[in-house]
């Protein structure tokens, strides 16, 4: 080779190793005249392959043939092929999965002089991509189709201008729905200004499975989650939201059913011990915040043994269930009663003291003291009853568990069942740190 051609084949070999894909030119005799860094590292070739100057087409596909790149077969035989196909190169594009996952692109381009150039490029990623997205092109068809889902999209004014399945969801047709508000359909005329959802939306934030409450055409609720993202314009300016929402208005109820279970007694409908334990731990770090004082109150059926063993089980639930309403009709929305046991009952008073605690238990005790109870029996078609009331306050600075609490409440309702029944005793609190 001349000084000339050295210097030209440098220069070219300069060039295409600054290419970003695997580039080879092989001359009429199948050689390699050039190539780049990047087509043996694409192609995993070893740098022993390349000892002795550059390798042969031949050299390369049998390479290749022992390693499997070809699939099953004798190596030179399956090498002798890829030679036989180059003699009659023409120009060709096609894709190749290499045993390692990698997928390459080949284009391959005859020379007028002889010989051809070949560019090598991994598209495993845009492959990849490409599947990613017709799965969920699929995926969302499929959810359009068969599924309790409906895609939006809303403009900046928060108005429809695209809707695809709703009406199997809220019964609505797409054309009463376009150029309304989003936030009516959800909300109500008005909207709803507290929702999260909206907060997100003036925030232009992206939105994830936010559970919201809508009407449909009948009036009747529907649950749907919500996920959504901003849409820009061309110039980046807001243009307004696209978003999914799916009906799980079911699982919701289910949900809400299991929590009301999970949370509540069942023959009273009151706050279980699990719920009131969560509520007093809140109430503890409110109360450290503001640091005022709260009662709790523990209330005894009196002599329900008795009402048990003279009229039945049936009645005694009919009383456990008035003792309720009775508390619960006469408390503030902010405070918590709960059915601890048996004909035992626990009210929490926020920010009470021992004697707005006292006071709270006395108007109770009168209240049940005159409720008139219908049995539903010929025999004794009406009963009264009474409790004993145990109060106790705890202080901000008092450190207790809410076990330590209640046998505090317990020992005040002992006093009152030994003082006749039918009568409120308060316990004062103890000392901070007790």
């Amino acid at each position: 080779m001349d000084k000339a051609s050295a210097s030209d084949q440098g220069t070219l070999q300069t060039i295409i190793d600054f290419l970003p894909g695997g580039i080879t030119l092989f001359n009429a005799e199948q050689r390699v005249v050039v190539c780049n860094q990047n087509f043996r590292a694409l192609l995993e070739f070893p740098d022993s392959l390349f000892a002795d100057g550059m390798p042969s087409l031949f050299d390369f596909a049998l390479f290749n043939a022992r390693r499997g790149e070809y699939g099953e077969g004798d190596p030179e035989t399956l090498a002798n092929q890829v030679c036989e196909r180059a003699r009659g190169m023409k120009p060709h594009v096609f894709e190749r999965l290499r045993p390692n996952g990698t997928i390459l692109e080949i284009r391959g381009e005859p020379l007028p002089s002889g010989g051809w150039v070949t560019i090598y490029t991994d598209i495993t990623d845009r492959k990849r991509n490409e599947e990613t997205l017709r799965r969920v092109k699929d995926m969302m068809t499929a959810a359009i189709n068969f599924s309790p889902t409906f895609i939006w999209e809303i403009d900046a004014q928060g108005n429809y201008t695209h809707l695809q399945g709703v009406e199997h969801i809220l019964g609505f047709a797409e054309t009463e729905l376009l150029g309304q508000r989003r936030s009516a359909t959800l909300c109500g005329p008005n909207g709803c200004p507290g929702c999260e959802v909206g907060k997100l939306m003036q925030a232009r934030q992206p939105i994830e499975r936010l559970v919201v409450e809508a009407k449909n055409k009948a009036g009747a609720t529907v649950w749907l989650s919500t996920s959504a993202q901003p849409v820009l314009d061309k110039g980046g300016h807001y243009a307004g939201y696209r978003g999914v929402d799916v009906d799980v208005t079911e699982i919701t109820q289910a949900r809400q059913a299991l929590e009301q279970l999970a949370l509540h007694d069942p023959l009273t409908g009151l706050a279980n011990r699990r719920k009131f334990s969560d509520r007093f731990q809140l109430e503890r770090l409110r109360q450290a915040r503001v640091g005022l004082p709260l009662s709790l109150m523990l209330v005894d059926i009196d002599h329900f043994k008795q009402v048990n063993d003279n009229w039945g089980h049936i009645v005694g639930d009919v009383c456990l269930k008035a003792v309720a309403d009775v508390l619960v009709s006469h408390l503030r929305t902010l405070d918590l009663v709960a059915r601890f046991g048996g004909e035992e009952f626990l009210v929490l008073l926020s920010d009470a003291n021992a004697r707005e605690g006292a006071l709270v238990a006395e108007k109770l005790r009168r209240a049940l003291e005159n409720k008139v109870i219908e049995t539903g029996l010929e025999a004794q078609p009406t009963l009264q009853i009474t409790a004993s009331f145990g109060v106790t306050t705890l202080l901000p600075s008092e450190k207790l568990s809410l076990q330590a609490v209640i046998e505090r409440a317990d020992g005040a309702v002992y006093a009152a069942k030994h003082g006749g029944r039918n009568q409120v005793c308060s316990v004062g609190s103890a000392a901070p740190g007790a």
